[in-house]
């Protein structure tokens, strides 16, 4: 009976008034002045250790008195919930815990908007991971380096468009914490963002998410192994009607720390049918680096669509990437079949496969600027200048001719390592 009334009091504590909060003072930018008083903490302990008190109106009395002391209550909470050994108290902890970190999660913003000269260094969650995205920071022999050591300030003001946007504190806050969390929040998101374009019904009206709302899903998705993350409503629509291909192009500091989390998300991305997803965003987004970059990987990963890898391709001689040609002759082995074209001759159908390795070798011809005609390929547009265009449709080898063309490509690497 005693336990019914505890849940009945918690619950009437919660919906009772409670008196207004006084005016807040500027919040002084040092997070060191956020550390809990010694007195204060000692307090809040004693007050933990009434919530097991036989008496029922002192473990009443003790947890009013601790939602009072809100965030100074916290570290006490903690140890209550994760070390007491009564479950009395760690229930009641519980209970507590969330308003006492949303305090605690509250001052600190509060620390990190007054120091506007980023003068201090603050602990909130996602602060540090994207103002390492953002500064393009890496790491060799426990010292840390950065491709854009000037980029603080651009960082910090992407993190405050972050945590101000809609649903923006909850991912942030959400990092670091178990994937599985992170990731049902990207999900549930990203099916959010695409209701908001497309509501159901005819009752909504549709809106096209800002630039910072699917900007804050694409960097927390960025930190999470994207098994963590169920399939849910597709993000590439959202993302290119948002405005945030305009954004990125954009000459200013905003925009640059924009391609950094974008570039996070595309080098993030591990599966198949991911890989290709980015590498098509990245071409529509007309973002030539990422989308090289995501050309190579989709050559270099094993059991990969055949599809993907002639995208791929096309992907690397539209941009006469010829970085990635080791890449390429890897799939020179490739005999997974791409697309097959069927003729009549003399009245009779003819089929011929165009193979990933037909185009790999057509693909690094155009590259090296060579002619694929000379290699037995027939079927490449006349006229044109070798590289001027590429389609893997046009791959075309006789299966007497394939042997040799390999093998004329192999003497001409030679003379060209």
């Amino acid at each position: 009976m005693f336990r019914a009334f505890v849940a009945f009091a918690v619950l009437f504590g919660l919906l009772a008034p409670v008196t207004a909060a006084p005016p807040r003072t500027k919040a002084d930018p040092d997070p060191k002045s956020l550390r809990v008083p010694a007195e204060e903490l000692s307090k809040a302990r004693e007050l933990v250790q009434k919530l097991g008190s036989e008496a029922f109106h002192e473990r009443e009395t003790a947890e009013r008195d601790l939602a009072a002391m809100g965030r100074f209550a916290r570290l006490a909470l903690l140890d209550g919930v994760n070390l007491d050994p009564d479950p009395e108290v760690r229930a009641r902890c519980r209970l507590l815990l969330p308003r006492a970190n949303a305090e605690e999660l509250s001052a600190r913003l509060d620390a990190f908007l007054a120091d506007t000269e980023g003068k201090f260094d603050h602990d909130l969650p996602g602060w540090h991971k994207l103002r390492a995205v953002v500064r393009g920071e890496w790491e060799i022999l426990g010292h840390t380096f950065a491709a854009r050591p000037t980029a603080d300030r651009a960082a910090r003001e992407l993190f405050i468009e972050f945590i101000k946007t809609p649903g923006g504190k909850k991912l942030l806050t959400a990092l670091g914490g178990p994937p599985g969390e992170l990731g049902q929040l990207v999900a549930a998101r990203k099916t959010e963002l695409y209701q908001m374009k497309y509501p159901r019904g005819s009752g909504g009206t549709p809106r096209n998410p800002t630039v910072t709302e699917v900007a804050v899903v694409v960097f927390a998705e960025s930190q999470v192994h994207s098994r963590s993350v169920p399939r849910s409503s597709p993000l590439t629509t959202v993302l290119t009607t948002s405005g945030i291909q305009g954004a990125l192009q954009g000459g200013d500091e905003r925009a640059a720390a924009l391609r950094a989390v974008m570039n996070a998300w595309f080098d993030s991305r591990v599966d198949a049918p991911d890989l290709y997803s980015a590498l098509a965003l990245a071409n529509n987004l007309k973002n030539d680096e990422a989308a090289g970059r995501l050309a190579g990987r989709i050559l270099n990963t094993a059991g990969i669509q055949g599809y993907y890898k002639g995208q791929a391709l096309m992907t690397l001689v539209r941009l006469k990437d010829a970085d990635h040609l080791a890449a390429i002759e890897k799939s020179f082995t490739d005999s997974t079949a791409l697309t097959t074209t069927v003729k009549i001759v003399n009245g009779m159908q003819v089929r011929q496969t165009i193979e990933v390795r037909d185009a790999a070798l057509a693909a690094a011809l155009v590259l090296t600027g060579q002619n694929p005609e000379d290699y037995g390929f027939d079927a490449f547009p006349k006229g044109g200048p070798p590289g001027a265009n590429f389609s893997y449709a046009w791959a075309k080898i006789h299966e007497d001719k394939r042997k040799e063309a390999f093998e004329k490509w192999g003497a001409w690497r030679e003379r060209n390592p």
